[in-house]
């Protein structure tokens, strides 16, 4: 953050409103009609580029060289000062894996909600369910040593990287457009799934594995299911409805930015592995999508670590 002496003076000629986002006459000292004069920027909207004053931006800025704040974090990521023999045997517990009579109850909702999964942009995700990734434990603790949570990134060798919505999008498919309104999943659902003492997830798909039509209730209720196990992978390693007013959503045919909430995921889990790594705490079981992140990471190794990928 850029001190108050930092700041460069700014000449305003109209509203806020009138040029965010556009080109400023330049140079600013030659005119002379509505001109605002701002000694103390803090906390004002605009302020413009020090090497190209008809330029601005929106909100305080300070040096646009990244260098000093990446040389900062790097000495502050949990590989500068954890313990890197911490007990991280339950951390993936959450890990997604098919459970008996799951394919059989995709291949059941597939069969006539599939059109919709393309429409819902979940299609592609969804089929990931049915993979079997393998973890590679190693890699994942490794990597989370070098994940900065003040910038949201790994701190890298050759610098800063990070996953993006565009990394959803390529990976997952998932929708990443949709006008998000958090609000409504405060809402209440139109029924109740029962999730406890039913024998966990094989339990759950005998409960609610329908024969004939498939229900908007059905298509509910495996859509929790996916999004709890598959996608945010929680904690709790068995049925919940943390997800199922989200599930009714997209069963009910409102789009839904699936993408960014997984990306918020993502990095809520992260911050939360690097606090633990930093204070020497032992990774437990957080849940979240570890999965996600070997995904990005292989995308991307073949590229930091130079390997060749083809094979």
């Amino acid at each position: 953050m850029a001190s108050i002496s930092e700041i460069p003076e700014v000449h305003l000629l109209f509203s806020p409103a009138a040029f965010a986002f556009h080109s400023l006459p330049d140079p600013f000292n030659r005119v002379s009609h509505f001109r605002l004069y701002f000694q103390n920027l803090r906390g004002n909207m605009i302020i413009p580029l020090v090497n190209q004053p008809s330029m601005i931006c929106l909100v305080p800025m300070g040096n646009p060289d990244p260098t000093s704040i990446i040389n900062l974090e790097t000495n502050r990521i949990p590989l500068k000062s954890s313990d890197m023999n911490l007990d991280c045997s339950q951390a993936f517990r959450s890990w997604p894996s098919v459970t008996p009579g799951w394919r059989n109850w995709f291949r059941r909702i597939a069969n006539s909600q599939r059109t919709n999964w393309e429409q819902y942009d979940i299609s592609q995700c969804l089929n990931l369910s049915l993979s079997e990734m393998i973890r590679n434990e190693p890699m994942l603790i490794s990597a989370s040593h070098f994940w900065s949570d003040a910038i949201n990134a790994f701190m890298f060798n050759r610098g800063p990287m990070t996953p993006t919505l565009m990394d959803v999008v390529m990976l997952t498919g998932l929708n990443i457009h949709a006008a998000d309104r958090p609000f409504r999943l405060l809402e209440k659902t139109s029924f109740k799934i029962e999730t406890k003492s039913i024998g966990r997830w094989k339990g759950y798909i005998g409960k609610n594995m329908k024969t004939g039509s498939v229900s908007v209730r059905e298509h509910t209720a495996f859509l929790n299911m996916w999004l709890e196990k598959f996608i945010f992978c929680g904690k709790v390693v068995g049925p919940t409805s943390n997800n199922l007013k989200l599930a009714e959503n997209l069963a009910t045919g409102n789009p839904v930015p699936l993408g960014k909430h997984l990306l918020g995921s993502v990095y809520h889990l992260l911050h939360q592995v690097s606090s633990r790594l930093r204070k020497n705490q032992p990774i437990t079981n957080l849940g979240g999508p570890w999965w996600f992140i070997q995904l990005w990471l292989h995308m991307y190794i073949h590229k930091t670590m130079q390997l060749n990928c083809q094979r």
